[in-house]
């Protein structure tokens, strides 16, 4: 009988940490645009890779490469891939993106924010395909990198993907 007893809490202690292990998308979705701010008004990554005429921050298990636009960038981490655009005629104060992406009703958005700092301008966006894939976009002036992905790490990946975009400069 107490064998039983120690299986039954057992069971409930497990049940009650995988329940905690996933954070909700709400969660994830506020965690990351918060995040991506503070990457976005610290701007403290410099470029470790350059490709081609475009230098970036390329954050560790990440790995880029070349397409046959100049300027578009692929980078893996894992099964996740991310495109990176680079638009070299907007600077940095740039709402283009934005405003693209504002136009587009078709959207679901989840939840978007915009951010201001030292003449520059950003955004990160969530946007919903469906129950279980969002789209991710983050932008900086001229810069904008996206991806679509399962409802996991949210939060990590645009903080990620704000520092890649705040990073990338251009040789002249």
């Amino acid at each position: 009988m107490k064998l039983r007893w120690v299986h039954v809490v057992v069971f409930m202690m497990v049940a009650f940490v995988l329940t905690g292990c996933g954070k909700p998308i709400d969660e994830q979705v506020e965690l990351g645009l918060a995040s991506a701010e503070t990457v976005f008004k610290e701007n403290s990554n410099k470029p470790n890779k350059t490709i081609g005429e475009i230098q970036l921050f390329v954050p560790s298990g990440y790995s880029v490469k070349e397409s046959e636009d100049l300027n578009n960038l692929i980078l893996t981490k894992g099964k996740d891939q991310y495109i990176l655009f680079v638009n070299q005629y907007e600077q940095q104060d740039s709402k283009l993106h934005y405003n693209l992406f504002k136009k587009d009703s078709s959207k679901k958005v989840v939840k978007e924010s915009t951010y201001e700092s030292d003449g520059a301008f950003g955004f990160s966006a969530v946007v919903e395909i469906d129950d279980e894939n969002y789209e991710l976009i983050t932008s900086s002036g001229g810069v904008k990198i996206s991806t679509i992905t399962k409802n996991k790490k949210i939060d990590e990946k645009l903080t990620d993907m704000m520092s890649i975009a705040r990073s990338v400069e251009l040789i002249e």
